[in-house]
């Protein structure tokens, strides 16, 4: 059966157990409502590969925050870089090309801690989906449905859960109708801390701390006998925690800054500390911030002296430490290790229903609008070594509120600092109808995003300290980035959709269906900057007269062509086409010599992909069972990459375009439902790989004149090939199992069951570079730029409607068998000495309690 359906073309996924409840026996799978195509559908009847989990499912299958999702859903992976306030989903393969949506919004919830409370649905696209969704995108898209206010009843409830690491999570919810069948509101609140799960080394702190505050308020209206409805939310997020702590996962000890003379009274001390520090202690001196030249260069030898031992110290008793040894991590006196984020959302929905025109077709005109304001920093320790070789303030430049980060610096002290709002607004207008008797449906409309870049004088978004700023006159933290002074980028796009019947080209199947899609999208990207200089006195850092503009702008296509054929009431084929285009932009930087593929200006990426599905439900005796796959390949050009590199002591992101790669694999979703079991599995299989990939050498060793280097080489650069780098965000094999035993109780008893879920992935890469890092450091720091096949349990046990009560009361356990697990990896062997991993939290344990009352 199974060789069939990928014989034949399989189509992914589903997620049965998305709005699935207990199942008694002989009963019918449930009918999952998704929105894939911007209308709601059975998810068996839509020609497109996506996965949904519903509201029980959420809470079941532990699914807490948005990195969760990847532990429900085939070849999804969550990507992060700067803590957990940063990240983004990866879709078979593709990072950085996903669009999250909030009530059909882009600009969701991306941060990887963001909670999920109150919500009625996620639904994961895989493939691009820019022809009908907002956003232009190439890897796919995550729908997050917040639970919209009910007409029918007065609903409340009141949730809390409390378990180990000082786990409190509390919800309570209102949905209110205060006009029947006309007006009804609904408030969400929700708290969530749990205790960072990193011990700070000699003192009461931890880090990778969850502390936030959220809060939802929506309203839903309709008149005019239902034809004209309106839906706005208003959604709030506060952030105030300890940053993750990284953990130091190997080390390269090779670099001159760590075996410099430890004095200048050490042989040649005195001649070696002048060439590498003469030039910066001649500033510190003339600021007189020392008192003379030999002291300064005496007090830096020092300091670098300290730099290697620490290192080395800190990763022998990783080492040896054993399973427990990377929940601890040395201290920063300098830096406050905080990370904040404020966020508020607005969406706002009206759809007018104007019935059919003419005779002709029906016509339903929508619009969404979307405002976005956030703000927010993070400081943290990149080296797991107690800020001694980095430390950082800074959010991911792909963050929606990067710029508003505004740090300073005192002294050699940095501050943290946010300064305005980061803005975002989005309008999308649909017009669609249906011609005859769903003959054609069809859709077009337009879409409009505005990102202003903020005027932010008083700080810059990115502060590094490196080697404990030896190579400064303060000693202290270096700008990579300059300051914001306005500009902005948009993008707009029309599109057009439709979906022809044409069954009378088969009259031997239930129906069959022809679709194409297309949509233009226009970028342009403005944004002004002014430099940066440090007053030495006092560390400041002030911008200089001299304001400069960068300017870009591309476009691109989107397209999906498809044809599905209805085999039987039960079964779906399908095969389809498309393609994703993804706007270029700009690197701001202060300084961009010596950083490898750098570009100021990095181009759009395109990808083509192919997929064949089905989609089967069926009866096995009593039983029912739900089988879905898919077979793809993903044909991936320009793809844009974030590199980090430190060069002269300062550290910089940029994005850089990393060529080709061909991605194939295959998705299967399975459920089976008999008796008071409910079974459901899925399983991602892939084959990624580079096919055309020539760059500098992002380690920076390979120079001009070895026998290396390919052409287009020059005398000035060094290209060699780095195809034979793993491609990363993405696990060859992949899939997870979960079993739910409902127990056979009276309904007056109320309902209680069990369940187990067991996730379970290949290795993972994290970087581009991998296979350059094992070359040049030797296979041992394998497991420092990857996470290595490992498998996760999750349990949990609910009693629902106690005794027929309004109270419900539930057990779980997370990671039961706490398992040590990476969310990402920080690679900076060649230039800072370092590879650091940030791990995931440990097993975690508790129970819930819940009160409702009125009707849902």
């Amino acid at each position: 059966m199974l060789a069939a359906l990928l014989c034949g073309g399989a189509a992914l996924a589903f997620g049965p157990p998305a709005l699935a409840q207990a199942v008694p026996q002989a009963a019918d799978l449930d009918e999952v409502v998704v929105t894939a195509r911007r209308v709601e559908e059975d998810i068996q009847k839509v020609p497109v590969a996506v996965t949904a989990i519903g509201a029980e499912a959420i809470k079941e299958r532990g699914i807490v925050t948005t990195t969760d999702v990847m532990f429900a859903a085939p070849s999804v992976q969550m990507t992060t870089t700067f803590g957990r306030l940063s990240g983004g989903f990866s879709i078979r393969g593709l990072a950085g090309g996903t669009q999250v949506y909030f009530a059909e919004t882009p600009g969701g919830p991306t941060e990887s801690a963001a909670p999920f409370y109150d919500i009625a649905s996620v639904q994961v696209l895989n493939g691009p989906q820019g022809t009908l969704f907002g956003r232009a995108n190439t890897a796919g898209a995550v729908l997050v449905e917040p639970a919209k206010p009910t007409f029918d009843a007065l609903y409340g409830s009141a949730e809390a859960a409390y378990g180990n690491l000082g786990l409190l999570r509390a919800t309570a919810i209102l949905n209110l109708p205060v006009v029947d069948d006309m007006l009804a509101v609904r408030l969400a609140v929700h708290k969530d801390h749990r205790d960072g799960y990193v011990h700070v080394i000699g003192t009461g702190e931890r880090l990778s701390e969850d502390n936030s505050e959220e809060g939802r308020f929506s309203v839903n209206f309709k008149a005019l006998d239902g034809r004209l409805t309106n839906y706005a939310v208003l959604d709030y997020y506060n952030v105030h925690q300890a940053s993750s702590g990284a953990t130091v996962g190997a080390i390269n000890t090779n670099l001159a800054i760590l075996n410099l003379p430890v004095s200048i009274d050490a042989p040649d001390g005195l001649a070696v500390g002048t060439q590498r520090f003469g030039a910066v202690c001649g500033q510190a001196v003339a600021a007189g911030l020392s008192p003379d030249l030999n002291a300064c260069i005496d007090q830096r030898l020092r300091i670098a002296a300290t730099l290697r031992p620490a290192l080395e110290a800190e990763y022998a008793r990783l080492q040896a430490g054993g399973h427990d040894a990377i929940r601890y991590t040395p201290a920063d006196t300098l830096l406050d290790q905080r990370e904040t984020l404020r966020k508020w959302t607005f969406v706002n929905q009206t759809e007018l229903d104007f019935g059919k025109l003419f005779d002709v077709t029906t016509l339903q005109v929508r619009n969404i609008f979307g405002y976005q304001a956030a703000r927010g920093v993070t400081g943290w320790d990149v080296d797991g070594l107690g800020g001694l070789i980095q430390s950082s303030v800074s959010v991911s430049q792909t963050s929606s509120y990067a710029f508003s980060v505004a740090a300073q610096q005192s002294g050699n002290r940095p501050i943290l600092g946010t300064g305005p709002y980061q803005k975002v607004y989005t309008n999308e207008t649909q017009v669609r109808g249906v011609v005859g008797d769903d003959r054609l449906v069809w859709s077009v409309g337009g879409y409009y995003q505005k990102n202003p870049n903020p005027v932010s004088l008083g700080g810059i978004r990115n502060l590094s300290r490196v080697n404990s700023g030896v190579t400064l006159a303060t000693l202290g933290y270096n700008p990579s980035f300059p300051f914001s002074d306005g500009g902005d980028t948009t993008q707009k796009a029309l599109y057009g959709q439709g979906t022809l019947d044409i069954s009378f080209a088969a009259p031997f199947i239930e129906a069959l269906h022809a679709t194409y899609g297309y949509r233009k999208s226009w970028d342009r990207s403005e944004i002004f900057t002014r430099g940066v200089t440090t007053d030495l006195s006092t560390g400041m850092y002030v911008p200089t007269a001299t304001r400069t503009r960068s300017f870009t702008k591309s476009d691109g296509s989107n397209t999906t062509l498809s044809l599905d054929a209805q085999v039987t009431p039960d079964l779906l084929v399908y095969g389809a086409t498309r393609k994703g285009y993804r706007p270029g932009g700009l690197n701001l930087v202060l300084n961009s010599t010596g950083l490898p593929n750098f570009r100021p200006v990095y181009d759009p990426e395109t990808v083509r992909d192919y997929e064949l599905g089905a989609k089967w439900d069926l009866r096995l005796g009593e039983a029912r069972a739900r089988l879905n796959g898919a077979l793809y390949r993903t044909e991936y050009s320009n793809i844009q990459r974030t590199f980090s590199a430190a060069v002269a002591g300062v550290t910089t992101t940029y994005v850089v375009n990393a060529s080709a790669a061909v991605i194939e694999g295959a998705e299967l979703q399975g459920q089976l439902v008999f008796g008071d079991w409910n079974i459901s599995a899925n399983y991602a299989y892939s084959d990624p790989r580079f096919t055309e990939w020539v760059g500098a050498d992002p380690l920076a060793q390979i120079r001009p004149g070895d026998a290396r280097c390919v052409a287009p080489s020059t005398a000035a650069i060094c290209l060699i090939d780095l195809t034979s780098n793993p491609f990363p965000n993405i696990s060859k094999h992949q899939g997870s199992v979960t079993a739910k035993y409902t127990l056979p109780l009276s309904q007056d008893l109320g309902e209680a069951s069990v369940q187990a879920t067991l996730y379970a992935q290949s290795r993972r890469y994290f970087t581009d570079a991998a296979q350059r890092n094992i070359e040049v450091f030797g296979a041992a720091v394998k497991d420092a730029v990857s996470q290595k096949a490992f498998e996760r349990i999750n349990v949990r046990a609910d009693w629902k409607h106690i005794r027929g009560s309004n109270w419900s009361a539930g057990a779980f356990v997370n990671n039961l068998t706490d398992v040590n697990y990476k969310l990402t990896t920080v690679t900076q062997l060649h230039s800072l000495g370092t590879g650091t991993v940030i791990y995931a939290e440990p097993r975690t344990y508790g129970v819930e309690v819940r009160f409702e009352f009125g009707g849902r």
